[in-house]
């Protein structure tokens, strides 16, 4: 590694592995929001109608934005807004899914399952910050 990456690698909050890998999950449900405003999915507005929608768009920008905007530098406290909104936001998709008619029960089994797997995701990394402000470590 160059210096500049190392030192850059090294501002990083420990473990940096797993702050890296928050930051880009983080960073997905950011662009997840993006996706959703500008083309809102016509299954979930039928659930819950546009303006829920976008407002469940703008949980995920914010939250997802929030998240990686603070992930890589221990701002605890930041960070947990921003995984509150990113849990809200995934068990509102997750309950306008449950919502839809059936048409094909594994796939519906599979999608709430990825639904629960995010939620669960964001609630360990509540759980990780849920101590401190910062990380203690700097």
């Amino acid at each position: 590694m160059s210096t500049a990456l190392l030192a850059i690698w090294l501002r990083i909050q420990e473990p940096r592995a797993l702050s890296v890998i928050y930051f880009f999950a983080y960073l997905a449900v950011f662009g997840l929001g993006l996706a959703v405003v500008s083309d809102p999915p016509r299954t979930v507005q039928s659930s819950l109608g546009l303006t829920l929608v976008i407002c469940w768009a703008w949980m995920l920008i914010i939250g997802g934005g929030i998240g990686a905007a603070t992930a890589l530098q221990g701002a605890w406290f930041l960070e947990r807004g921003g995984a509150i909104l990113c849990m809200f936001a995934m068990a509102i998709y997750g309950v306008s899914l449950a919502a839809l008619p059936v048409s094909q029960p594994s796939l519906r089994i599979a999608s709430l399952c990825y639904v629960i797997f995010s939620i669960l995701a964001f609630a360990a990394r509540l759980v990780k910050t849920r101590r401190y402000a910062f990380d203690p470590e700097r």
